[in-house]
């Protein structure tokens, strides 16, 4: 019977889905390397947040808005 609640590995689960969809965009701007070392370091467009940070904090939009910027 279905609770309503997610469980905390459904929720990690989750997370690290929005990291591998936001990894893989940044991969079709970048090498694999410099995709992870970007997501892993402060940008400016995010005012200094990691990337990775904000999508495991399920502020996705903005990182994928961050990498719009980075491709323009």
């Amino acid at each position: 019977m279905a609770t309503g609640h997610t469980s905390s590995m459904d929720t990690e689960a989750i997370k690290q889905e929005r990291v591998q969809v936001v990894l893989a965009r940044a991969r079709e701007i970048w090498p694999n390397e410099t995709a992870e070392e970007w997501m892993h370091g402060s940008n400016n467009v995010l005012e200094g947040a990691r990337p990775i940070d904000l999508v495991r904090r399920g502020r996705t939009d903005e990182v994928l808005a961050a990498l719009e910027v980075e491709r323009a």
